[in-house]
């Protein structure tokens, strides 16, 4: 991601990666627009805020309060973070619509995360096929995200690799630190 911000800094034009990516989407992925806008309307604040707070209130009532707590803090890092990044970055799109790294996608993908992890703790699987399913969950959200918003011409595609890589970074930095915290003020409390 750090790579990609410096290459893409102060561009407003696809790469040759891009370019090919975006002409393969266009032609090959079966997407309508109706479909592709309402992938794209989970990335909005309202709709990503409700769903964000849907799993948290899922985590709540099968008693994962660390759950909750990811699953409002993990999307919020992720949003904030690329926000941030946008006018650092200043890549642009269609005139003067920053672009690196995708919101759009980090917030999905970050959501999507926090939701499969959950699933796969409450659930009780084995460790390796609790993995493979956040992992694979987390992978599908993001890519669905991503290649809505390349359908759109909303992002470049090296605008939703940003954005998923910040979501997984956000997603794994906030479980660490709710960790971290809680098992602290267990410690604590246990003396």
């Amino acid at each position: 991601m750090v790579a990609q911000a410096v290459l893409y800094a102060g561009t407003s034009a696809p790469g040759t990666a891009d370019a090919a990516v975006t002409a393969w989407v266009q032609e090959q992925v079966p997407m309508s627009y109706p479909v592709a806008f309402a992938i794209d309307a989970v990335g909005m604040p309202w709709v990503a805020s409700g769903l964000a707070a849907v799993v948290a209130l899922a985590c709540l009532l099968t008693g994962r309060r660390r759950g909750a707590l990811l699953a409002c803090l993990g999307p919020a890092l992720a949003v904030a973070v690329t926000s941030a990044l946008k006018p650092l970055v200043d890549r642009t799109i269609h005139g003067d619509n920053l672009a690196f790294p995708s919101g759009h996608t980090a917030v999905a993908t970050a959501i999507g995360a926090t939701a499969f992890i959950a699933l796969a703790g409450a659930t009780r699987l084995r460790p390796a096929t609790a993995l493979a399913v956040a992992v694979g969950g987390t992978v599908v959200c993001g890519a669905v995200m991503a290649v809505s918003q390349v359908f759109l011409t909303a992002h470049y595609p090296s605008d939703t690799l940003g954005g998923f890589a910040i979501a997984v970074c956000a997603v794994v930095v906030t479980g660490w630190g709710v960790d971290l915290v809680a098992d602290a003020l267990r410690r604590r409390r246990q003396r």
